[in-house]
């Protein structure tokens, strides 16, 4: 008589990855609207958002702009956006990044992100 097999083999329907569409179309949800917030700030004068496309994980999109050319030091920007609560993830003296969610976009945030920054960008001293 053969011994055993302590080798197992799991059934097909155990190995196909379980797919969340509901999260996937959430994802494609916000990742629409950070592109209309990202057309919106590029059109803002010394402005450009990095990167021909949004950057994401699970749950946000986040989008890297640069405020080089218009003289105004990031960091004090992104304060000034953050007190317009807006959620910035980081900042240098030259690039914010702002990340957007299902709920920035029930509350239609990319709508008023380029105008948020335009208002920050004329409160702010420049360097």
């Amino acid at each position: 008589m053969a011994a055993p097999s302590l080798i197992f083999f799991p059934p097909p329907e155990l190995l196909t990855p379980v797919r969340d569409f509901a999260a996937e179309a959430e994802l494609e949800r916000v990742r629409a609207a950070a592109t209309i917030a990202r057309d919106r700030i590029a059109e803002i004068q010394g402005v450009r958002v990095l990167g021909p496309e949004v950057k994401s994980d699970t749950s946000s999109v986040r989008l890297a702009i640069d405020l080089r050319d218009t003289g105004k030091d990031a960091w004090k920007v992104a304060c000034e956006m953050a007190g317009r609560g807006f959620k910035l993830d980081t900042a240098s003296n030259r690039v914010i990044v702002v990340r957007l969610d299902a709920e920035d976009v029930k509350g239609a945030a990319h709508h008023r992100l380029a105008s948020a920054l335009q208002l920050a960008l004329w409160t702010t001293t420049a360097e």
